[in-house]
């Protein structure tokens, strides 16, 4: 058996982990039982290297939750106040909040871009095929026995006493390893015909196939054509799942090749899909793999489309306001931002990093996908990747231990390090001691004296004496013997 806790720290991001946490936090102080459930625990047992949203489900009040979540926002929109300090992780804060009282359940954005929902743990009742159930509260496991597909019909407890418990009702951990997609019973499509845009959206993202009763009763809904009995905020759902896609152009072509593009949206059925750019934007888009695709494949679906017709569309797939407002001024955002980029005032890369700092990254990576020019490219870049791992490397440990005290003093400082290490000013660490001395008025630490050592007097060498040499006798010499003998 999977160990949840490991797969939740370990495969989650940090920001999402983060907010995890966060949550179960809150819900534990509230007395409530928390769950994560739904895709985001199929895709840690299937081993995804991406987990897309936090699906949270509470055993109680939802609205008991969210005053928590929103307060930190309430309270910066009251003071009107800007993160500066960006080399620590900023407060958690929700940016975009949308509760939906008639199924009690929050989709939220948090500030991190950490995506997600929190809802009641319901059953629901069908009154007549495509159209919005009735709920009721109930517990866990009969909220998990009424979900689409096996696979999302597994949880795992967030409550503190039994923290990384999985709850599979439905067997879904044993399709998950089978590669297997299997409705719950035989109604699943009728009741909620945006099943069959599921189920082929995600086989095709994970390579699951139907079981065989499943397809039975998928061949039976699209032969009756219950797709067309979608209401818009199912079509609006869907849409903006399929944008969020990381290959949006096959997801659509599938669903072209089928015909299914008319339950959708019927003018996106009669025009041509831009594939070949929504291919250029997903190999963008590998820059910042954590981004949120839905704005800029929007754009590119909808670019065709009268003025009048995007804005119905755009309200129908894209929750916010803010969001519709800034998809619709890309262009020109875009062009001012490149021309400014391309210019001497973006000549340096503190310059740059001053143009870009607060611009939304779904408009960076919108340059990226449309201004090819190089040094346009190669600044937004940098802006993206090299300047955050610059940022994460400030030197604050080794100000602190120069005695200078966190402050706006010391952020100054931080601030005029920062900016000269992305001019190419401070190279190495001996430059960058010198710049945070001059900077904080600390004066340089004297030289140390050199001590002159007197070199030690050598003795002399012992020469050893040669022995003398024996002189040969002269050749005419007689020796003792000659003489005695004669």
């Amino acid at each position: 058996m999977s160990d949840y806790n490991f797969l939740m720290e370990s495969r989650l991001s940090p920001a999402q982990f983060r907010v995890l946490n966060h949550i179960s936090r809150i819900a534990a102080e509230q007395g409530l039982n928390l769950y994560l459930a739904g895709g985001a625990v199929r895709d840690l047992t299937f081993g995804q290297r991406t987990v897309r949203d936090l699906d949270f489900v509470v055993g109680g009040n939802p609205q008991k939750v969210l005053p928590h979540l929103v307060t930190a926002t309430k309270r910066r929109a009251k003071a009107g106040q800007r993160r500066i300090n960006l080399s620590e992780p900023a407060p958690l804060e929700i940016e975009h909040l949308r509760f939906d009282r008639a199924l009690q359940s929050a989709e939220f954005t948090f500030t991190n871009g950490v995506r997600g929902e929190l809802a009641l743990a319901r059953n629901e009742v069908y009154s007549k095929p495509g159209r919005r159930p009735a709920i009721a509260p109930a517990a866990i496991f009969e909220d998990l026995k009424r979900r689409d597909f096996s696979v999302d019909a597994m949880a795992v407890s967030l409550h503190p006493n039994s923290r990384g418990l999985l709850l599979d009702p439905t067997n879904g951990g044993a399709d998950v390893e089978n590669h297997e997609l299997r409705v719950l019973h035989s109604r699943s499509f009728v009741e909620d015909p945006s099943r069959i845009y599921r189920l082929l959206r995600l086989g095709l993202r994970l390579g699951f196939k139907p079981s065989e009763r499943t397809k039975q009763y998928l061949d039976s809904a699209l032969e009756n054509r219950v797709w067309e009995r979608m209401d818009p905020e199912q079509e609006g759902r869907e849409l903006r799942a399929i944008l969020r896609e990381e290959n949006v152009g096959q997801v659509l072509k599938m669903f072209a090749q089928r015909g299914l593009l008319a339950g959708l949206d019927r003018k996106l059925a009669r025009t041509r899909v831009p594939y070949d750019r929504l291919t250029r934007i997903r190999s963008v888009l590998r820059i910042a793999p954590d981004a949120d695709p839905i704005l800029l494949n929007f754009h590119c679906l909808a670019e065709k489309f009268s003025a009048g017709y995007r804005k119905r569309l755009a309200g129908k797939v894209i929750l916010h306001k803010g969001e519709i407002d800034l998809v619709f001024t890309f262009d020109r955002e875009a062009r001012k931002l490149a021309r400014l980029l391309a210019s001497s005032k973006g000549a340096l890369s503190s310059q740059v990093y001053t143009l870009l700092l607060g611009q939304p990254q779904s408009l960076l990576l919108f340059i990226l996908a449309h201004y090819p020019r190089p040094k346009v490219q190669n600044r937004v870049k940098n802006f993206l990747l090299k300047f955050p791992q610059i940022l994460a490397r400030l030197p604050r440990a080794e100000l602190q231990a120069l005695g200078v005290k966190p402050g706006p003093q010391f952020e100054k400082i931080i601030h005029r390090i920062f900016f000269d290490q992305l001019d190419g000013k401070i190279k190495a660490h001996p430059q960058l001691l010198k710049a945070m001395r001059e900077y904080a008025g600390i004066k340089e630490p004297p030289p140390k004296p050199v001590k002159h050592v007197k070199p030690a007097k050598s003795a002399k060498p012992t020469v050893t004496p040669k022995a003398p040499k024996t002189p040969l006798p002269a050749p005419w010499a007689k020796t003792k013997k000659q003489k005695t003998k004669k």
